[in-house]
């Protein structure tokens, strides 16, 4: 049994240190300068307990979470009318309140941890990027995040059970 243990071990470090560290290397050369969020968005898929079967729902919660992000982000950038503080606030409790209605109404579609780690992700890139137009980097992001479920989270998981005879 502890020989088992050992193998799946190795072969998730293994696999951990080959295919995230490609991802890494090659999306600077690829255009995408938030590569990172891969690896973050990764975790929820694999706290999720690694469930192929909703890695739609949660791909489509981070996207929704992209969305959210540039919602919230536009709106703080163009603001003329309100105090910030009262803006961003008007903006979290309204989206918030949202995401949980939307996500809980359509369970099957959109994975609510994912839609609100995906929004605070991609908010705080919005909000440390500036320069990078709003659209490209939301581009950016949401394929990051498609990369941390399907390639980082399924893949490793897909071929760690190949591997590990699951």
């Amino acid at each position: 049994m502890e020989t088992i243990k050992r193998k799946e071990i190795i072969t998730l470090a293994l696999l951990i240190g080959l295919l995230p560290p490609i991802w890494a290397v090659a999306s600077p050369y690829l255009g995408n300068s938030v590569g990172p969020i891969a690896l973050i968005c990764a975790g929820i898929y694999g706290t999720n307990g690694n469930k192929f079967e909703d890695a739609h729902k949660i791909a489509l919660g981070y996207l929704a979470g992209d969305i959210w992000s540039i919602i919230a982000t536009f709106a703080m950038r163009n603001n003329t009318l309100l105090n910030p503080d009262v803006l961003l606030f008007l903006l979290l409790f309204i989206l918030g309140f949202l995401v949980v209605i939307i996500s809980n109404k359509w369970d099957n579609i959109f994975h609510m941890p994912s839609w609100l780690a995906g929004w605070a992700i991609a908010m705080l890139t919005m909000n440390l990027d500036t320069v990078t137009p709003l659209a490209n980097l939301s581009v950016q992001i949401g394929i990051a995040m498609l990369v941390g479920v399907y390639y980082v989270g399924a893949l490793i998981d897909k071929i760690h059970r190949i591997i590990n005879g699951r």
